[in-house]
């Protein structure tokens, strides 16, 4: 609701200051949703899918003949 009165108040204003015509108006709408379409593709989504930005949070690497990581028999 708010977006369409910002969008509807531009349109007012454009015709107060250059006047009222269909290409003011028009031009208006126009240059509100390419604006409001490069703001919506420029924003992240919310929703994570499965395998989207992973992080490995701990990796560890055993070098040498014995391992340390197990008992001793």
């Amino acid at each position: 609701m708010v977006p369409l009165i910002l969008i509807g108040a531009a349109v007012l204003g454009a015709c107060l200051v250059f006047g009222y015509s269909s290409f003011v108006v028009g031009f208006v709408l126009m240059a509100a949703g390419v604006l409001g379409l490069i703001t919506f593709m420029a924003t992240p989504g919310m929703v994570r899918r499965p395998g989207e930005r992973e992080v490995v949070i701990d990796e560890r690497h055993y070098i040498g003949d014995h391992d340390d990581h197990r008992r001793y028999r």
